[in-house]
């Protein structure tokens, strides 16, 4: 199989979606629209509608966003100033994380968790990718594989659960609560299709970078190590054939028994699996099933 099938697929599906939403916020920002506030305002009407007056509306140079630290929703001038409805749906996207924050929303708290522990574990494991070569080379000992290879995984892995759990968090953000407060009476119903496409392309981008940060750990995941070649086939095989049914009974012995106690301890009490399952993946299925649905 040539490469290029495989690379033009993931570079389309990388790229694309960049590409896409940088057109269509381009499209629906070109020209002001009979909108009666611009972002900025929207923003703070949303927000004293809210109850929450003590988060602030700013302007940024760095992309629209809201800081959960400085309780701020900040918005670029083109669409703290405009009324355009690219800027009203920024606007109350970025409000929709406020409310995310301030009502404690599950996948909204995770997605902080993991950023801040990627944010650590990414720069313990720099040092550590840095530290081990040196020491080797002072040492004159071989660096162990696995130590390198835990370490790019532990960096790479903790990056990859924090873009995943960010999905769930800008689903409900565009559509469980922008959209809803979109078409409370500040734009129209032929609006309202406009609206949803930026927020679909918005989301794709999350999409794809989240696919990205399983590409980039995919690699890491090799196969288990190769057993070496018997130098003698036939009593190889008699010899396998005998101790693997010993093995087997013994195998298949310990794997009921090893069932048997997880299923006490899920039993017991839930895990953290089991909760992160809860919080982030079923609010990530609500999520696509209103990316779906049609608007009535």
């Amino acid at each position: 199989m040539h490469p290029a099938v495989i690379v033009i697929p993931v570079v389309a599906l990388i790229f694309g979606p960049q590409l896409w939403v940088r057109q269509v916020l381009k499209r629906h920002n070109r020209k002001e629209e009979d909108h009666f506030c611009t972002g900025g305002e929207l923003a703070r009407e949303l927000l004293a509608r809210h109850q929450l007056h003590s988060v602030k509306v700013e302007s940024t140079d760095i992309g629209d966003h809201y800081d959960p630290k400085a309780k701020a929703v900040r918005l670029t001038r083109d669409k703290l100033d405009r009324k355009t409805l690219t800027a009203m749906t920024t606007a109350a996207h970025e409000v929709s994380h406020a409310l995310q924050d301030a009502s404690n929303y599950g996948p909204f708290i995770w997605r902080m968790r993991l950023v801040k522990l990627a944010h650590a574990v990414g720069q313990v494991g720099t040092v550590i990718l840095m530290a081990v070569p040196a020491a080797a080379v002072f040492t004159q000992h071989r660096v162990p594989p696995l130590l390198i290879g835990s370490a790019v995984l532990t960096i790479l892995g903790t990056g990859m659960a924090a873009q995943m759990a960010a999905l769930p968090t800008e689903l409900d953000a565009s559509f469980g609560r922008a959209m809803p407060m979109l078409r409370d009476g500040y734009i129209s119903d032929e609006q309202s299709k406009n609206a949803r496409e930026i927020l679909i392309a918005s989301s794709l981008t999350y999409v794809a970078a989240s696919f990205l940060a399983v590409l980039n750990i995919w690699p890491w995941l090799g196969a288990g190590p190769v057993l070496p070649t018997p130098q003698n086939p036939r009593n190889s095989v008699l010899l396998n054939a005998k101790s693997g049914i010993v093995s087997a009974a013994k195998t298949d012995s310990v794997h009921r028994t090893e069932i048997g106690k997880q299923r006490l301890r899920r039993r017991s009490k839930p895990g953290m699996l089991e909760t992160v399952v809860r919080q982030i993946g079923k609010p990530l299925i609500r999520g696509w099933f209103q990316i779906c649905r049609p608007l009535s």
